[in-house]
């Protein structure tokens, strides 16, 4: 599931992780990127569109956020697809959360 394209027209559709923690079950049916037995949950609508911008690494690649925990060490986690296909996981300032898809979604 999480190494299939995103279908734009429907990424509101797409699986996300709301209210409780993700565990291995989560990730085994998509909905979550990663599972640490936390138990913060931040509150953020999902699914949601952002731009990850890697500190010093490529380019802002657009991504579907379907994931986002606060860590035991006080991090905070954001668990995203890749429009193409594939999963990742950014600490929270390199994410851009967006109300909609902008052109670079296209």
């Amino acid at each position: 599931m999480l190494d299939d394209p995103i279908d734009m027209k429907r990424w509101r559709e797409t699986p996300a992780m709301e209210g409780r923690p993700a565990n291995e079950g989560d990730v085994a049916e998509g909905r979550a990127v990663f599972a640490v037995g936390g138990d913060a949950v931040v509150e953020i609508d999902l699914p949601s569109c952002a731009i990850v911008r890697e500190d010093g690494i490529g380019e802002a690649t657009p991504v579907i956020v379907i994931q986002v925990e606060r860590l035991e060490d006080g991090e905070v986690a954001v668990g995203y697809r890749m429009l193409d296909g594939g999963s990742g996981i950014a600490p929270l300032e390199d994410v851009e959360f967006l109300s909609e898809p902008d052109e670079s979604f296209r």
